[in-house]
């Protein structure tokens, strides 16, 4: 819920999806490689399957390409394991759906409970959207 509040509040347009990813999980950096802080990790074209957030869930299907762009902070980059199910916050930039792998989770996630899938539907409603206890 914390990720949703901040997408909410930035002034970019997100949408929020369920599903899977499939790319070039070799086009990743890696965590091992000697770290140049100044270098942004290249884009990763990647095709996404899954589901929609809307009023009501997760309930419009989805399949459509996205891009992942892997950011590092020191030795630690952004990663994310092809055929993962995974809640995601993508940003829209010129009609494309950019996907910001950080090292630590924000934007990508571990899919959602039923419970926390109902609460961002209630955060998508203008309701309270805190998970049911």
């Amino acid at each position: 819920m914390r990720s949703f509040a901040e997408i909410h509040a930035a002034p970019e347009i997100y949408r929020a999806y369920v599903g899977r990813f499939a790319f070039d999980e070799g086009k990743l950096p890696h965590s091992d490689a000697p770290a140049d802080v100044s270098a942004v990790p290249n884009p990763i074209p990647a095709e996404f399957a899954g589901h929609q957030l809307g009023t009501t869930g997760f309930e419009t299907p989805v399949e459509t390409p996205m891009v992942l762009q892997p950011s590092c902070l020191g030795p630690w980059c952004g990663g994310l394991a092809p055929g993962d199910e995974v809640l995601v916050f993508a940003r829209v930039e010129d009609g494309r759906l950019i996907v910001d792998l950080e090292p630590c989770p924000g934007k990508v996630q571990a899919a959602p409970d039923a419970a926390a899938r109902e609460a961002l539907a209630a955060c998508m409603r203008g309701e309270d959207c805190r998970p049911a206890e």
